[in-house]
């Protein structure tokens, strides 16, 4: 079994819009769970059978040792496909794998040691304070909070219970992007005064979709969890990331996969290791018509004393890549993606080039997130709290693209101090890096 991610979203119906939540189907039991967990084995659950079964895929692939116990969704339909598909391609490390309509179900089995938090963005506080409560090791997806507040709540809820935890910002560990920092430590870009990171997509506008009635097979109230009560609109459930109840657009998806690559990369180099910006700014466009929230079309400034970061969501490639990083010299840019890296040198004053071209073009994302699950798991076995990508790391990340969404939708500069946790100075863009629950939910406390 050998499945990329992109082969992998064309397999499943659509991307992300499962969580699990209401009751266990004892109906769809598949057998028993064991009554103890084997000293060896690592058992896992999954809550949002989206995104979360891809990464559960890059757990289990060539690892024997891990078993999936538990997978949790409110869309029973999907749910029950992604057991289907993973008893084929998995057998015996699911064979004793239990289907679940509520995470805290899940929560209470305890043989199970780890869970992968797949959910929409707005349920992921919750739920990681859930399952350290549990005492389980979470594999939490990116972004790790939908607001600023919740990003710090989850570090502090981490030093409270001192679980085994990674996020899902899975590039730390894949070989193009280590590669591409042992490359950044050799200096051979000289001085390194930018960073630039983009993913191109079109600016078409999404045409307005009708309010229905949920489909029986979706626990929609569930799904809303914490977030404002709404009626049910398909585009909003399937599309959930464009709606800023439940995510922050391309800002918060793709933007923190590349913020916290760039800061790989800014450590290597010996810039900055993971500091806050003086100053974040943001333009963005959206079609006036277009039924989504959040910007078609955006750049984030994240600006330093000696640099600067520029994000983009634009419809034009950079670099002839439709997504990457690229760290700019005044000796060469190294650009890195999913497929690979290029060293391009500047041309000195005797038209010589001033350093070395390399180019590396290989599989897209080649093993990438098995390479990150797997860390996770033999954390877990070894007892490791020394993940790839710790909930700091992921917290950072995703502050930032937070900051760059806040700036544009107050339309100003803003400062942020980690001292206080706050926005420095603009009470307008404060009111936005603080999370609202609905009854009956509650925000977690440490």
């Amino acid at each position: 079994m050998n499945t990329n991610r992109r082969e992998f979203l064309k397999k499943t119906s659509a991307l992300t819009a499962g969580i699990g939540l209401s009751s266990i189907i004892s109906a769809k039991t598949i057998q028993s769970v064991p009554q103890h967990s084997s000293s060896q084995n690592v058992n896992l659950g999954v809550i949002g059978v989206g995104m979360g079964c891809r990464d559960l895929q890059g757990a289990l692939t060539d690892n024997p040792w891990v078993h999936c116990l538990g997978l949790c969704d409110v869309n029973q339909q999907r749910l029950e496909e992604q057991a289907t598909r993973f008893k084929k391609d998995f057998p015996e490390q699911t064979s004793s794998m239990l289907l679940y309509t509520d995470f805290r179900k899940l929560l209470e089995n305890e043989d199970i040691d780890g869970v992968i938090v797949a959910t929409p963005d707005h349920w992921h506080t919750y739920i990681f304070a859930e399952a350290l409560k549990a005492k389980k090791a979470i594999y939490i997806e990116k972004p790790v909070a939908n607001t600023i507040e919740e990003c710090n709540l989850l570090i502090d809820l981490q030093k409270k219970y001192q679980e085994v935890v990674t996020t899902g910002l899975w590039q730390t560990s894949q070989r193009y992007f280590r590669q591409a920092n042992e490359i950044l430590k050799s200096g051979v870009l000289g001085d390194v005064y930018k960073v630039q990171l983009w993913i191109n997509e079109p600016t078409n506008p999404i045409a307005k979709v009708e309010d229905t009635t949920a489909p029986e097979y979706i626990d929609y109230d569930m799904w809303l969890g914490p977030a404002p009560k709404r009626p049910f609109n398909n585009h909003r459930y399937w599309s959930w990331r464009t709606f800023w109840d439940y995510g922050g657009g391309q800002q918060t998806d793709w933007g923190v996969h590349w913020i916290d690559s760039a800061f790989d990369g800014l450590k290597a180099l010996g810039l900055c290791d993971r500091s806050y910006p003086e100053a974040v700014f943001s333009s963005a466009y959206k079609h006036p018509e277009s039924f989504n929230e959040t910007p078609s079309c955006q750049t984030t400034i994240f600006q330093y004393k000696n640099f600067h970061i520029e994000w983009t969501q634009q419809v034009a490639k950079l670099y002839n890549r439709n997504q990457g990083v690229a760290w700019i010299g005044s000796k060469g840019t190294l650009v890195c993606n999913r497929e690979g890296y290029e060293l391009i040198p500047e041309i000195g004053k005797d038209r010589n080039p001033l350093a070395e071209a390399v180019l590396l073009k290989g599989k897209f994302e080649d093993g990438g997130i098995e390479a990150h699950a797997s860390n996770w798991c033999q954390c877990i076995q070894n007892q490791s709290k020394n993940t790839n990508s710790p909930v700091e790391k992921g917290a950072f990340a995703t502050i930032l693209a937070h900051l760059g969404n806040i700036s544009y939708r107050t339309s100003s500069c803003i400062s942020y101090d980690p001292i206080t946790r706050s926005i420095v100075n603009n009470p307008k863009a404060s009111a936005y890096a603080q999370a609202k629950y609905r009854d009956p939910w509650n925000l977690p406390i440490v």
